[in-house]
């Protein structure tokens, strides 16, 4: 029994040891005339430091922005954060899968505003900004992307276009007459490519890209055709020849 009572004081002593070990070590590293490193680790730690607080600085509005509104004083910041996803994001469908998804949190915005004089009519222009955005990236992959690409993004706007379509169809009539213009124009630019296909041209799915031309071909050329006017050869006119007169048979006398 007697050697078990040392026990806790062995563990005092090693806690203090320990934690003096880490007081020291602790001034080490937040004293700046201590530890002296190379040129690019001095200049490389303020550099993280400032991006680090410059990240959670970033991720605390983005959160507090989230639930923003169109006219709103954070609205420019939930934009600003929107921005920089999108600028961050390198593949070309998934930046398109982005921007659809912005102009569907547009609309949703301005579907909660919609009854709003005061906010409808700037929802409804975010709206129309957000759409002209996501349509001009397809339009962009559509000439520029590989087939498969093209393809893609061609199925998130028509899946976009429709999803649109049957929000709009019950908010329309909601939103203040200040708010269409900007509605109709995001309406056209979402069914720009289907007009043109029931116009007898061709959606952008079905839009070849532009190629060389070739050269074009030589006609050939017309044939000889016989001259109308060649007068005919000149026939010999038929001789007549007189028939030639029988001679008389010489008589015999007798």
């Amino acid at each position: 029994m007697s050697d078990r009572f040392p026990e806790p004081r062995m563990r005092d002593e090693f806690r203090s040891e320990l934690r003096a070990k880490l007081i020291a070590e602790a001034q080490t590293v937040l004293d700046p005339h201590a530890r002296r490193g190379t040129a690019w680790t001095s200049w490389l730690r303020p550099a993280l430091g400032v991006g680090v607080a410059a990240l959670v600085l970033i991720a605390g509005a983005g959160t507090a922005a989230a639930s923003s509104l169109p006219g709103d004083p954070a609205f420019a910041l939930k934009k600003a954060v929107e921005d920089l996803q999108v600028t961050l994001t390198f593949d070309d469908v998934q930046r398109v899968q982005l921007l659809a998804q912005l102009a569907d949190r547009r609309l949703d915005e301005l579907q909660k505003v919609a009854n709003s004089a005061d906010k409808a009519p700037t929802a409804s222009e975010e709206y129309a900004e957000a759409v002209t955005r996501f349509r001009a990236a397809v339009d962009a992959m559509q000439h520029a992307a590989p087939q498969d690409k093209a393809d893609a993004a061609q199925g998130v706007a028509d899946a976009a276009r429709d999803k649109h379509d049957a929000v709009l169809d019950v908010i329309e009539d909601k939103v203040p007459e200040q708010a269409k213009p900007a509605l109709e124009r995001a309406k056209e630019e979402e069914h720009r490519d289907r007009n043109d296909n029931d116009s007898g041209g061709t959606t952008g799915k079905d839009t070849p890209r532009p190629s060389r031309s070739a050269e074009p071909t030589r006609s050939p050329r017309p044939a000889e055709t016989s001259r109308a006017t060649e007068t005919p050869r000149r026939t010999d006119a038929p001789s007549t020849t007189r028939p030639a007169t029988p001679r008389p048979s010489p008589s015999n006398h007798d």
